[in-house]
Order: structure tokens, then sequence, then C-alpha cells
């Protein structure tokens, strides 16, 4: 199986919230979570990364969030 690797601890929780199985692996103390690699999670990471890049689009001077009128 081909599996995708988990770093980061928000990434981990919100694919792991959206029902994907998880195995957990322990690299030189540092724990990691595998996620079986398929088309639902490629969305799942797309969907992430996008909102990710666009809160951080949104973002004014002072590190607050801007709402954008719709």
């Amino acid at each position: 199986m081909n599996y995708f690797k988990c770093k980061s601890v928000r990434l981990c929780r919100f694919l792991y919230s959206l029902g994907f199985d998880k195995q957990s692996v322990i690299e030189n103390g540092i724990e990691y979570w595998l996620f079986e690699k398929s088309d639902m999670l490629q969305e799942a990471l797309d969907f992430f990364f996008a909102f990710r890049k666009k809160q951080e689009l949104t973002k004014n001077e002072t590190g607050k969030i801007r709402f954008r009128d719709s």
C-alpha cells in the first residue's frame, strides 16, 4: 500500500476527523500518522491547503483575520 505520511498535527487531526483511518508510526521518538492514499484523501488535502492559503491571504497586517463581504 502507498501511504501519505502526515507530520502536521493540525492536518492529521483534520484528516482523522473526516473519517480517514490512520496508522501511528514512531520514528526517532517522533510520532507520525499514516493515511492510505486515495482520490478522497487527495481531495481533502487539496481543500485543506486551499483553505489555509485563502486564510493567509485574508489576514491584515495585525495578524487578525479580515472577513470579506461576499
